[in-house]
């Protein structure tokens, strides 16, 4: 049996392990170690990689994890499973998107992998990570949010071959409805999009909302749906639950607002909206309506912003392009 080593976690035999993987270091020369949970069965089988909190205060990803983990029992697990719970840990201490140690570098590790052993203080956090998933993944499933408790929907690496046809295998036993195909040339620079252009299955969910903008029943429904992925992959017995058929996307569209303000949305996710329509109203500091902002596209709404205020520039909705029933 293969050791699996990822950091200090080292599972060589049948068990749940615990240990820490450095990914950098502090100002203060202090060690930036992220937690690692290998958790390997007696038999030989897939590795399903999963992290979280690429993005630091997308803490549902955490919890979904954390979840998942504690329905899983050693002696039920074929292969292994490695999860990264906290990726961004500096972002994630700081309760922000990125790193407050990145200034002039590329601070979103969404686009950082496969990183730089030589880059900035996030590249190189990628690359320590990186190093590790292409090693042992057979699979990777990788948490986000966006802004909103509802978000649901999800992607997976349309790379071609046997990687998009167990990408959408793992689309399909996950279940979220609304769903992108993910060309190849979008969201560059992503963990799904480098480890599927190295020939590994690969799918992103979009749950809950930021910071504490997510719910105990999103979570529990998640680490199910985990556990429907795993049995769709092999690292689990049992049948596969149909929660039906996908809406598949062409791609999507963000759209910023053209303007900042006190805004109200009036649109929520998975709603179908057409190019024109209202999906939000702006107010004056007196309480008055000071104009509405449109929906650039026709589509199905992924994610929106909340309000109650919108800066100038800040994604304003994010549409599913030309869905289709699949």
């Amino acid at each position: 049996m293969q050791t699996i080593e990822v950091g200090s976690a080292k599972a060589d035999g049948p068990g749940r392990f615990e240990g820490t993987l450095k990914v950098g270091v502090m100002p203060d020369g202090a060690p930036v170690e992220i937690p690692v949970i290998i958790i390997r069965g007696k038999e030989p089988g897939p590795v399903l990689w999963m992290h979280a909190c690429v993005h630091g205060d997308e803490y549902c990803g955490t919890f979904n994890i954390h979840a998942f983990l504690r329905t899983l029992d050693p002696d039920e697990v074929h292969g292994a499973v490695i999860a990264l719970p906290i990726l961004n840990l500096t972002a994630f201490r700081a309760y922000q998107r990125m790193s407050p140690f990145e200034g002039f570098n590329n601070g979103d590790m969404n686009r950082c992998f496969p990183g730089r052993a030589n880059g900035g203080f996030t590249e190189q956090a990628a690359f320590a990570v990186y190093s590790a998933l292409k090693t042992y993944a057979t699979h990777l499933v990788d948490f986000h949010t966006a802004f909103t408790p509802n978000t649901r929907w999800a992607l997976y690496a349309d790379a071609g071959g046997e990687v998009s046809k167990v990408g959408r295998r793992m689309a399909k036993a996950f279940g979220y409805e609304n769903t992108l195909p993910t060309p190849a040339g979008t969201l560059v620079g992503s963990a799904m999009m480098t480890v599927a252009a190295e020939g590994i299955p690969a799918y992103i969910a979009e749950a809950g909302g930021t910071g504490t903008s997510f719910t105990p029943e999103t979570v529990k429904d998640v680490a199910e749906r985990l556990r429907n992925l795993a049995r769709a992959i092999g690292v689990l017995k049992g049948e596969v639950t149909d929660y039906g058929p996908l809406t598949l996307f062409s791609n999507f569209h963000w759209a910023n607002a053209p303007r900042g303000g006190i805004f109200k949305p009036s649109v929520s996710c998975g709603q179908t909206i057409a190019e024109g329509d209202v999906v939000g109203t702006y107010f004056d500091n007196f309480g008055d309506e000071d104009g509405v902002a449109l929906s650039p596209a026709s589509g199905v709404v992924l994610a929106h912003h909340p309000g109650p205020i919108i800066p100038q520039g800040d994604v304003l909705i994010h549409i599913g392009l030309n869905p289709q029933r699949a």
